[in-house]
């Protein structure tokens, strides 16, 4: 009979990975996504221009291109389908490409397809879909790599950044409060469809909204 090598590593199940991040999403997620194991209100879209935690990196990179990604729970980046208690997974015998290649202690197999074969909202949405002209419209007026210009400079004293920055905020606020209103569509689903609320992305440049009815107000920190 064979001896098992117990010296062989193996995953602890100590959930920090998943506490680290959900996984990104690939072509080879497809099916999960289409027979409903990953719903749409499960992800978040990244959109590029966003600066973001690269795992096998560990550092914070800007985005060349969108990614789609499980989203996280209770204010945090940890993975929403991890159970904190039990350290379980809640779609472990059917989860993700990225968490199958994931091992805390060889991270080559993660690197090999990090940054391959990545899924896009475009795999997702039909084309002629109602709302891609108004995502794209989104994209546009609320790019994130413009945002942090203008943070930046309103932060400077930049009074026209600032004013620009309020336009961009109150717009996204817009779409995000209209397209539920409009269509029926679980609120839930926003963030898939538009990315993170620009005010959330400007709580990553340390800079705090103010929102009194109309009225929007910056505090620039740090």
């Amino acid at each position: 009979m064979q001896i098992p090598d117990t010296n062989e590593p193996g995953c602890k199940r100590c959930g920090q990975c998943c506490r680290n991040g959900g996984p990104a999403l690939h072509t080879q997620d497809l099916p999960l996504i289409q027979d409903g194991t990953i719903p749409l209100a499960d992800i978040v879209t990244l959109r590029a221009g966003e600066r973001v935690f690269d795992q096998p990196a560990q550092d914070i990179r800007q985005l060349d291109r969108e990614m789609l990604k499980i989203k996280g729970r209770d204010g945090s980046w940890t993975c929403r389908y991890l159970s904190p208690e039990s350290n379980t997974c809640g779609v472990y015998a059917t989860r993700p490409a990225e968490c199958e290649a994931l091992f805390c202690r060889d991270v080559e197999p993660l690197k090999a397809m990090y940054d391959k074969d990545r899924l896009t909202r475009a795999d997702l949405i039909p084309e002629g879909h109602p709302l891609v002209e108004l995502m794209a419209e989104h994209d546009r007026r609320c790019d994130p790599a413009r945002l942090e210009e203008l943070a930046k400079a309103a932060r400077e004293g930049d009074r026209e950044a600032g004013e620009a920055l309020r336009e961009m905020v109150a717009y996204d606020r817009e779409v995000r409060r209209l397209v539920p209103g409009k269509t029926g569509m679980d609120p839930e689903m926003l963030d898939f469809l538009f990315g993170r609320p620009v005010r959330v992305l400007l709580g990553g440049m340390h800079v705090r909204v103010y929102e009194t009815g109309d009225a929007i107000r910056f505090n620039f920190q740090g």
